[in-house]
């Protein structure tokens, strides 16, 4: 019964320290797939993909016949499904696609459930205002600046947009290969999912997702924002892919170009280094000489 009393101070701090740790491990244990998910988000869109510093930018244009001396005053019809037709004047400044609205929504969709403030959608004349920031760059360089901008920028080293008498293309800029969407026997359209590093910034990135056609470019920014864990755990850095689109159909949107890596690549990989570091380890590093 003494040695009982005796342990009694000892086993009273030991029961006070273990539920001390537990209710510590109960606050912290919930947080932990957060944090994780917050470590790949931040991994893989930039370190300022949880706050303010990233956008996405969607192209914007001018209607060319604003530019006639005499414009026409009803511009643009509109058509109802019981068959009406009205005609309207519409906005006289600049105007954007439809597929810039659907790709942003899937970006939207992607991230909004990993960040606490809204993201901001820009047109690409006010992206240029600030660059210190992660952004996601909607439509080719022929409707959008911000992905002309990108384009050029000197380490993206994986495609660009040829534009010809007849036609637009991607031009892969290692290979010199030509993908060319709209061609028989089934006509898709033809995207890029492109990621560089902002050389300004460093830690946030340049994206863009652009087609030659409407679908090319909401198929790609379908694909990006449905595929983009798959893509943090195949690529460390920057990454260029094409992407073939059905018309009409973003979720048909498939990588064509490069290939993906078969279902166990990576983890076989990641084998391979383990087990090659694992006999070093064994037999011991060479004696120099």
């Amino acid at each position: 019964m003494n040695g009982s009393w005796a342990s009694f101070p000892a086993d009273l701090v030991a029961a006070i320290f273990a539920a001390a740790l537990a209710f510590t491990a109960g606050l912290v244990y919930p947080a932990i797939p957060k944090s994780r998910q917050a470590l790949h988000v931040r991994h893989f869109w930039g370190k300022g993909a949880l706050e303010q510093d990233f956008t996405i930018s969607y192209g914007a244009f001018l209607d060319s016949r604003l530019l006639e001396p005499l414009p026409p005053k009803l511009r643009y019809v509109k058509n109802y499904h019981d068959g009406r037709r009205v005609q309207f004047v519409g906005p006289w400044e600049l105007v954007a696609a439809l597929a810039e609205l659907r790709s942003a929504s899937y970006i939207l969709n992607a991230l909004s459930k990993h960040r606490k403030e809204p993201i901001s959608v820009v047109v690409d004349e006010d992206a240029f205002k600030n660059m210190s920031r992660t952004v996601i760059s909607l439509g080719s360089s022929l409707s959008n600046e911000i992905t002309d901008l990108i384009m050029r920028e000197p380490n993206n080293a994986f495609f660009e947009f040829v534009h010809d008498a007849e036609t637009t293309y991607i031009k892969d800029k290692r290979t010199g290969r030509a993908f060319r969407g709209f061609e028989e026997p089934v006509k898709k359209d033809v995207g890029i999912v492109l990621k560089i590093e902002n050389l300004r910034f460093p830690g946030h990135f340049f994206f863009v997702c652009a087609g030659l056609g409407e679908w090319g470019t909401s198929g790609a920014s379908w694909y990006l924002a449905n595929k983009w864990r798959d893509l943090d755990r195949e690529f460390k850095g920057g990454f260029g892919l094409v992407i073939e689109v059905a018309w009409g159909c973003d979720q048909s949107a498939h990588r064509i170009f490069p290939l993906p890596p078969e279902k166990g690549t990576i983890f076989k990989r990641g084998y391979a280094r383990l087990r090659n570091l694992s006999n070093l380890f064994l037999k011991g590093t060479p004696a120099e000489n």
